[in-house]
């Protein structure tokens, strides 16, 4: 189960509507979602739920349980909203939870030991934090593996960001967890040259850790939250639908490569050794009787190509075979050193596998493989 915290101190930057448009599209997918709602204005469960189906029991119930009455678990809490979509609501009781709990042993884990409670339930848990660095998104960031924080072209971003960042550094060293963060620009107009600026700087600042779809600006967003319905099942024709949509594709591509880093590891565990035991660390890219065999996993891609220095980072002829969700080629290759990417459905991207990169002059980073003498003729 994946637990991934939408999360910025700043409002106003499209974390809600990120919230549940995420959700709506993974779920698309046949991934069984639960969001989460834990800001107390409840706009996540408005924009999820009408008028009509507003809950009688939220998220304030499962951190504050009724002295009268058995204890509430998110089980109970929690609505359908539609085919493998779910939403634990919230509303503005929620807001008193922090002071009402404050001093209390063991606070900041209730809603690590309430989502576990539904292990096995879904695939993943989109929580929608408060726009404030509290009680209950340091609740959230205990409880989730992963953190995106969307964040608009604006200078006041780049400024929240970094104490975001501070905040997970603190969490990580007094709790010893520690979150994989990755930004995600959003409400992008690209029509003036300051906010092209702010983009680039985020991409420089955030090498590898911001997300390659960007999600521009669309009225039709707000529209769809205020009908509380999804931006999937609003319209189909605006570029908030395929901006999402992208976004949903990259976070499953990045479900993809922790699949296969865990068979890899696995593997390793069983052996005691990697497919290309060189010394290097890495299991992939692997030494054969044919050449060097590029691998990488990626289920729902219709087209993947292989781009390094041994092809003059040329993609024509350069297409990778899949097989069972798997994509591969056998290149020949000389000693020497090499540096790559894959191209997934024309996204660039490093190899997830290979843990040894550098920075690319043209953005990102690129995947580096050494081949010496030895390990050019193994096999």
């Amino acid at each position: 189960m994946r637990t991934i915290a939408v999360v910025n101190q700043k409002g106003g930057c499209g974390k809600t509507i990120t919230s549940i448009n995420l959700s709506a599209f993974l779920a698309r997918e046949q991934r069984r979602v639960l969001l989460v709602d834990m800001d107390p204005q409840g706009h996540a469960t408005l924009g999820l739920l009408t008028d009509a189906a507003q809950p009688s029991r939220t998220m304030y119930e499962v951190f504050l349980p009724d002295a009268g009455r058995p204890p509430t678990g998110l089980g109970d809490v929690i609505r359908p909203v539609r085919e493998n979509l779910d939403v634990a609501p919230s509303d503005i009781l929620l807001s008193a939870i922090p002071e009402t709990l404050a001093g209390r042993v063991g606070r900041e884990d209730i809603l690590s030991e309430a989502m576990a409670s539904v292990e096995g339930r879904y695939d993943y848990v989109i929580v929608d934090c408060p726009p404030n660095v509290g009680l209950l998104t340091f609740n959230t960031l205990k409880a989730c593996s992963e953190a995106i924080v969307p964040m608009d072209p604006s200078f006041f971003s780049l400024h929240g960001l970094g104490k975001l960042l501070e905040t997970i550094e603190v969490l990580a060293k007094e709790t010893d967890h520690h979150i994989a963060v990755r930004a995600l620009v959003t409400l992008y107009s690209g029509r003036s040259a300051f906010a092209k600026a702010v983009l680039d700087e985020i991409r420089r600042h955030l090498d590898g850790r911001h997300f390659e779809t960007v999600i521009r600006y669309s009225v039709k967003l707000a529209e769809a939250a205020s009908h509380g319905v999804p931006i999937a099942h609003y319209s189909r024709d605006c570029v908030g639908f395929d901006d999402y949509r992208a976004l949903a594709v990259e976070v499953l591509q990045q479900e993809a490569a922790m699949r296969q880093r865990e068979r890899v590891t696995i593997k390793r565990n069983a052996t005691g050794a990697s497919a290309r035991d060189d010394g290097a660390g890495s299991s992939v890219p692997a030494v054969t009787p044919e050449g060097v065999m590029f691998t990488i996993e990626a289920p729902d891609a219709e087209r993947v190509q292989l781009a390094g220095d041994f092809n003059n980072w040329t993609l024509d002829g350069n297409d990778m075979e899949a097989m069972d969700g798997v994509w591969k080629k056998v290149v020949k290759l000389p000693p020497g050193r090499y540096r790559y990417r894959y191209v997934v459905d024309g996204r660039w991207q490093n190899d997830p596998l290979n843990t040894t990169v550098e920075p690319s002059p043209y953005g990102g980073e690129d995947s580096v493989l050494v081949m010496d003498e030895r390990v050019a003729t193994a096999g």
